[in-house]
């Protein structure tokens, strides 16, 4: 195999595979034939201060898809390597690049490190399973709630959150799979789970109809927030933690303050239940997906109904949109959609899910989207926008 070369701006060429050229620095795991060793080769130089770039350029132009998705994953979010994420191909657009197995039944949540290689998935088979997405392996089952877990999140400091219909919610060291604390409070089954970014304050929404935030590090609840006459179907988080959105069985939204406690807005203008939400980055707009098939985009400034999404054939159970705000992903029955937040445009839409998706997670990229459905399956897409397809021509 003739040896790959790369040179860089202090003049130093770089080797790898073949006989090493002298001063030639070699990983030999990039030339194996297996991928498998070439993916754990990217995981070593990714350790290493020395050689990333080079690896990271040579994984990115491998011919075999797996071990470009892991370059994209390890170079994803690292500014140095934008430009070499910039200047190679990119993989087909919108291509489902992996399928994950291992859940028994139907997977009902799922949430992405903050680097976008941690996967976190649970489902209705009362687990939890942690995926390692640079391999596509599992790297362990967390056991431990009694019924269906319906919600995981994943704190900043790496802390993993579960809720579960046993009432209970827990917090999770994924380098252990060992719990390091239980919140106990709700008397109903806890349906969501959101955590702030300062990686202690928690909020979670349950079947007895209120809100709780919670103190991680002491396990207290801080505030129990009567939201709803009914159960609490979903809460989310603003991006800087200062507010609360919560929906029930009716049509209505319910916007809080999250540190008093008090409504800030009731939204109604879905005719059907609603199911998921997104805040936009800058905190100043909330996404709304409902069983009546639409998204509705609401101001958080004035409380004013801003737009309405249509295209779906069936209700919106999840949504997910680009840290950046640009982009919105929709997941509905078998099909997801991507859409322009700019003009409220849609893009394209996904197919490749045999049942209901009920989850999305999104990368901070956006050049990854993971969905998980009813049919026990995770599907790991590659998402590519064409230049100009954005408006303000941002890829």
């Amino acid at each position: 195999m003739s040896p790959c070369r790369f040179s860089f701006p202090n003049n130093e060429t770089r080797y790898w595979g073949g006989q090493s050229p002298p001063h030639g620095a070699v990983l030999g795991g990039l030339a194996s034939p297996h991928p498998a060793t070439r993916i754990a080769a990217l995981r070593a130089a990714h350790r290493r201060a020395d050689l990333p770039l080079t690896a990271m350029a040579q994984g990115l132009q491998d011919a075999h898809p797996e071990v470009q998705l892991a370059a994209r994953l390890l170079a994803g979010n690292d500014p140095h390597w934008q430009a070499l994420l910039q200047g190679c191909t990119e993989p087909q657009r919108f291509a489902p690049l992996r399928c994950l197995t291992g859940h028994r039944q139907s997977v009902t949540a799922l949430a992405l490190s903050a680097d976008g290689c941690l996967l976190a998935s649970c489902g209705d088979d009362r687990t939890i399973h942690l995926w390692d997405l640079v391999t596509g392996l599992k790297l362990r089952t967390l056991v431990g709630h009694g019924h269906a877990v319906t919600s995981v999140a994943i704190a900043p400091t790496g802390t993993l959150l579960s809720s579960g219909r046993d009432r209970v919610i827990a917090a999770w060291d994924p380098a252990t799979g060992r719990p390091i604390r239980l919140l106990r409070g709700h008397s109903g089954p806890v349906n969501s789970v959101a955590i702030a970014p300062d990686g202690n304050t928690v909020v979670s929404g349950s079947q007895d109809s209120t809100i709780r935030v919670w103190d991680l590090a002491t396990g207290q609840t801080r505030r129990v927030i009567p939201a709803h006459t009914n159960l609490v179907n979903a809460v989310a988080l603003s991006p800087d933690g200062g507010t609360i959105a919560s929906c029930s069985w009716n049509t209505a939204i319910r916007v809080w303050d999250t540190a008093t406690g008090r409504q800030r807005w009731e939204f109604v203008g879905h005719s059907a239940r609603v199911w998921s939400f997104a805040f936009s980055p800058d905190n100043g707009r909330l996404f709304s997906g409902s069983r009546d098939k639409t998204i509705a985009v609401w101001d958080l400034q004035t409380g004013q109904a801003i737009a309405q999404l249509e295209g779906h054939k069936g209700e919106v159970r999840h949504l997910a949109l680009s840290a950046d705000g640009q982009v919105l992903f929709s997941a509905s029955f078998r099909e997801i959609k991507a859409w322009d937040v700019a003009t409220y445009r849609e893009i394209c839409t996904l197919r490749g899910h045999r049942e209901v998706i009920h989850a999305l997670a999104l990368s901070r990229d956006r050049r990854i989207l993971v969905s998980g459905s009813e049919d026990r399956t995770l599907l790991v897409w590659g998402v590519r926008l064409e230049p100009g397809e954005l408006a303000g021509n941002h890829t």
